[in-house]
């Protein structure tokens, strides 16, 4: 019985090991055009969140938002189309610690992260 319960255990944590693994994979496929590092995007207004993305690993993709350097992410949009371009309401905050993650929806390993820029 204490076998069979360690057994258990340790597959238990090597998929716990091995999940947090994956949310902490370096960016590829994606490449974030827009917003450029230390640009400054105007609060409440709208503006385009522009990236290049390899077709073959999907058509659709997800879009989120951080505020804080990448600490904390909020969902902008999901099941986006895969064209390069989304037309963003951005949020009426004042940071100079934000960031765009765009990822492919059906494989979130493959995704890309903007640098570092202003929202005022």
């Amino acid at each position: 019985m204490l076998k069979k319960l360690a057994t258990l255990l340790t597959a238990s944590l090597l998929v716990i090991c091995l999940t947090g693994a994956i949310k902490n994979l370096p960016d590829r496929g994606v490449k974030i055009i827009s917003p450029k590092a230390n640009d400054v995007v105007q609060a409440g207004n709208v503006s385009e969140i522009q990236w290049y993305a390899d077709a073959e690993f999907g058509d659709f993709m997800t879009i989120e938002f951080s505020k804080d350097g990448g600490k904390s992410w909020d969902t902008v949009v999901k099941n986006v189309p895969n064209n390069g371009k989304y037309i963003w309401k951005v949020p009426n905050i004042d940071s100079a610690h934000c960031k765009i993650r765009v990822f492919f929806h059906d494989k979130p390993k493959f995704r890309g992260t903007s640098e570092m820029f202003s929202v005022k």
